[in-house]
């Protein structure tokens, strides 16, 4: 039997591999040391992290989610933390800054020159370009 081969070259599912192999194909992988681990996991989660973007069903956006939320427990293992401490963060943060129900969606903010808001927006112009005005 002819066998076509595909380019993967991303990190999948133990099972996944299992799986493809019983049904006749042949996967070819090897095991990954804790570093190239480590930046697979983070690969895997901006995957996932699309993924959960595209999803157009209700349960298309549940399993995608699903996925993002075994990524992040993997690289919590890789990493030792804790999710309980995830969870205290996340709740810092929330009381801190608050969340998402009002649905705030920032169109520009204007700050300041020598403000806290100019220096984060400019350390980071990839994600807040400056808009430049005539005047």
């Amino acid at each position: 039997m002819k066998m076509r081969i595909f380019r993967s070259h991303k990190l999948w599912r133990d099972r996944a591999v299992d799986n493809t192999e019983a049904d006749g194909s042949k996967v070819h992988w090897r095991h990954l040391d804790d570093a190239e681990f480590d930046q697979q996991l983070r690969c895997k989660l901006l995957e996932e992290s699309e993924e959960v973007c595209t999803a157009t069903t209700h349960d298309d956006l549940a399993s995608e989610l699903a996925d993002v939320c075994d990524v992040v427990d993997a690289l919590c293992a890789l990493h030792n933390i804790d999710k309980a401490n995830i969870v205290a963060l996340q709740r810092k943060k929330y009381d801190e800054r608050g969340g998402f129900d009002g649905r705030k969606f920032v169109e520009t903010s204007q700050h300041p020159e020598g403000s806290r808001g100019e220096r984060i927006c400019l350390e980071q112009p990839h994600k807040y370009p400056e808009v430049l005005t005539e005047g």
